[in-house]
């Protein structure tokens, strides 16, 4: 099955423009850039076509491109190569069969429990971010136009 409309047009606007220039980009940019809405939680197209986009990267085993979509004030570092996605991508994680064989660093499964830890405690997780992001980043070959 194919992506949803949103989550296409979210995909393509993350290989096109945001993964070359190897800059992580904020939640508002990527609503912006692609007019699908940011809502409230349970009620959010972006992050509902994120949760897509990452579940689908799993199976084909590439990297997880939504780990490069953080925070406003999750960016960090002069260069713009990591930042700290929302708790809804170590969400993501946790359930995650982890078919591409990401890193996964101890106390990741918090997230899987009804009541999450706030997104703040995202910072525990941040190696492993970073990890997720730089194979992202590194990833060589060319990023299939339909996931």
């Amino acid at each position: 099955m194919s992506l949803s409309p949103n989550a296409q047009v979210i995909y393509n606007y993350l290989v096109n423009a945001v993964v070359p220039n190897k800059r992580v980009v904020t939640y508002g940019t990527v609503s912006q850039a692609t007019n699908v809405p940011l809502g409230p939680p349970g009620q959010n197209p972006v992050v509902d076509a994120l949760y897509e986009i990452f579940k689908k990267c799993d199976e084909r085993r590439l990297p997880p491109i939504t780990s490069i979509v953080v925070q406003q004030d999750g960016q960090y570092g002069s260069t713009g190569r990591h930042g700290m996605p929302g708790g809804g991508y170590l969400v993501a994680e946790a359930k995650s069969p982890n078919r591409a064989g990401r890193r996964r660093d101890p106390g990741y499964r918090d997230w899987e429990k009804t009541t999450r830890p706030p997104d703040t405690e995202t910072w525990r997780m941040r190696k492993m971010i970073e990890a997720h992001q730089d194979s992202v980043w590194d990833y060589d070959a060319p990023w299939p136009s339909a996931l």
